[in-house]
């Protein structure tokens, strides 16, 4: 009886942990509510791109972003990220947001582990903010 009840309780555990881990692994942003705000769809996208969320991730970008072979989603794992606050607004439409990400690098060696300096543009289309560009300059 006692190892019975020791297997049962070392299943408990594990299934627990299991159950744990994986809402851990799926923890991500939601996507963006109409007429969030540029900042709010550039997080929303951020924090998917963090947790690996890539059909977030693109929710919150144009369909040609997310199509874009230079599109980092999937392709570099990000640990952690900064938004620069104030963006550069080169049109009422348009913003351009400075963020650090933290990296493990890319395969092909194009972008560092550590720390890279990321530009991301959004843009108005449709009354909805989008990211439609990302890249090492603005």
């Amino acid at each position: 009886m006692g190892r019975l009840v020791m297997t049962a309780t070392t299943m408990l555990v594990g299934i627990t942990l299991h159950a744990l881990t994986g809402c851990a692994a799926r923890d991500s942003a939601s996507p963006p509510l109409p007429g969030a705000a540029a900042s709010d769809v550039l997080d929303t996208y951020l924090r998917a791109f963090v947790a690996g969320d890539c059909a977030t991730a693109h929710a919150a970008a144009t369909p040609t972003l997310a199509a874009d072979p230079s599109e980092l989603c999937g392709e570099v794992k990000v640990s952690a990220f900064s938004v620069r606050e104030d963006p550069a607004t080169p049109s009422p439409n348009k913003v351009v947001y400075m963020t650090t990400l933290t990296t493990n690098g890319s395969s092909d060696g194009t972008i560092a582990r550590g720390e890279t300096v990321w530009f991301y543009g959004l843009q108005r289309e449709g009354g909805q903010w989008r990211v439609v560009s990302g890249g090492s300059g603005p």
